[in-house]
């Protein structure tokens, strides 16, 4: 029974003793002096750089992808890939051969109404249907037709023939329009001077579908769309000066912003990112349309930092560690980015953020 009891005690005193240093240990980390600056309670100043790098393509502004309304079969493709081409050539047609003869057949269809209709009018205005109308009536013996009477009823069915003939006429008019319009899009046109730099064909005699493209660029527009990931594109604007290393140039080269695009687009890898144009004289000289390569862009953030928003107390007060001693240090605060906040003035490199609640709220601080 003795034996128990020493047993029972000795677990006791074990279990006092644990208690005991989880309490000391937590008391020095909640203490002016104790802070542990090597666990989470601190987090070190995360600053905006001052470059920004960013993957991307060269390409143009000015780009045209075409294809074809309808299926069919290529019978004209005097166009290879790297050809220039002006705006309003033909870069590619189909066999036409039905459509042709259907916008003949629409043109005769109008010819043969317009006849009619030329010819309805002439009679109308000869009174020749007037008198066709006149005696079929015998209006003379109708008990309460007057003179008057009997004229309105002879031009209403003169009106409604005419109009008949007119609505015929829209609607063969409206045939050859489309005819011609369907004639059209057998053939795709460059809406642009440039080049060349796709074909999905390059051989004519095949068949081929709407979804068929080609693809005209012109080089007077070629930039480089840069990929920005979405937390650094409030720090990139237009004229911001750029650094461009582009695959295949042996030197970097010079460029500016000249455009931020405003929605996000979304990679074939996933990433949504914000795209930029960096244009360049030395780009349109030596660089080739789908290249890659890196930018590196100059941000307009110097000096600036990003902290958790809840940090920054009243707006203009953050808790920092100051060689294990919590210091109020008063800061200025500028943009909102999500679950972040800019601080532009009152932070350096060496602070550390107290981000543990727990300690801030002990109240053992002094301030500045």
């Amino acid at each position: 029974m003795k034996i128990i009891n020493r047993i029972i005690l000795i677990c006791l005193l074990v279990i006092v003793v644990f208690v005991s240093a989880i309490l000391i240990n937590r008391y020095q980390a909640l203490s002016p002096a104790g802070i542990n600056t090597k666990s989470t309670v601190t987090s070190s100043v995360k600053f905006v750089s001052s470059t920004i790098t960013a993957d991307g393509t060269v390409t143009a502004q000015n780009i045209a992808n075409l294809h074809f309304q309808t299926a069919g079969k290529l019978v004209y493709l005097p166009i290879k890939e790297g050809d220039k081409v002006s705006q309003g050539q033909t870069i590619a047609s189909l066999d036409s051969y039905a459509l042709q003869r259907q916008l003949t057949s629409a043109l005769n269809i109008y010819r043969s109404t317009r006849d009619s209709f030329d010819q309805q009018v002439a009679d109308s205005q000869n009174n020749y249907l007037q008198a066709q109308q006149y005696y079929p009536y015998n209006t003379y013996n109708a008990a309460g037709i007057s003179g008057t009477a009997e004229t309105n009823a002879i031009n209403d069915v003169v009106k409604r023939i005419i109009d008949q003939n007119q609505a015929n006429l829209d609607n063969s008019v409206i045939n050859v329009e489309l005819a011609n319009y369907a004639l059209q899009l057998s053939k795709l046109v460059s809406p642009i001077n440039g080049i060349v730099t796709h074909e999905d064909v390059d051989v004519a005699g095949q068949n081929i579908t709407s979804t068929t493209s080609f693809t005209v660029a012109d080089p007077e527009t070629m930039v480089f769309r840069a990929n920005i990931p979405t937390e650094y594109i409030y720090y990139i604007s237009e004229g911001s000066p750029v650094s461009l290393a582009i695959d295949g140039l042996d030197k970097k080269i010079s460029g500016t912003v000249v455009k931020i695009y405003p929605a996000k687009v979304t990679l074939s890898t996933g990433q949504a990112v914000y795209q930029i144009d960096i244009q360049s004289d030395d780009l349109k000289k030596l660089a080739k349309f789908d290249l890659g390569g890196t930018a590196i862009i100059d941000t307009n953030a110097k000096h600036v930092a990003l902290v958790p928003a809840w940090t920054v107390l009243s707006g203009k007060y953050i808790w920092i560690d100051n060689d294990g001693k919590p210091t109020l240090k008063k800061v200025t605060v500028g943009k909102v980015h999500g679950n972040e906040i800019e601080v532009i003035d009152g932070l350096s490199s060496g602070d550390k953020i107290i981000t543990d609640p727990m300690v801030i709220s002990a109240k053992k601080y002094q301030m500045l």
